[in-house]
This record gives structure tokens, C-alpha cells and sequence, in this order.
């Protein structure tokens, strides 16, 4: 995947998602659901950071910014 790609797709795809499902763990009323979402987070993070070629670690820490 070149550079520019890259680029759109962490933009347009990834960091919207991963975003989304932590407002889901925010907003979870029981640990049953929060638990579901941070499965569903870590899971989300590894896929992602396999298809850009980077480690979930900086994945994780441009999410956050």
C-alpha cells in the first residue's frame, strides 16, 4: 500500500472505527459490554495495524492524539 493510501485509509476508516468502539466502551452500562468492546478494540487494533504495517503500540498512540 503506497503512502497516500495508506494515509486516506488510517483517516477515512481507522481512526473513525477505533473511535467509534472506545465511545462504545465509554458509554457501556456493565462490565459484560465493556468487556465485549475492549475485546472488540484490541481486535480491531491488530487487524488494522496489520494492513497499514505498523505495530498496534503507534497505532494506538496516533488514535489517542
Amino acid at each position: 500500500m503506497d503512502r497516500v493510501k495508506r494515509h486516506l485509509y488510517y483517516k477515512n476508516i481507522v481512526k473513525r472505527h477505533l473511535n467509534d468502539i472506545r465511545a462504545h466502551i465509554e458509554l457501556s452500562k456493565n462490565d459484560m459490554e465493556r468487556s465485549y468492546y475492549r475485546t472488540r478494540y484490541a481486535a480491531q487494533l491488530s487487524i488494522y495495524a496489520d494492513a497499514l504495517g505498523i505495530q498496534e503500540k503507534y497505532l494506538e498512540r496516533f488514535i489517542q492524539k
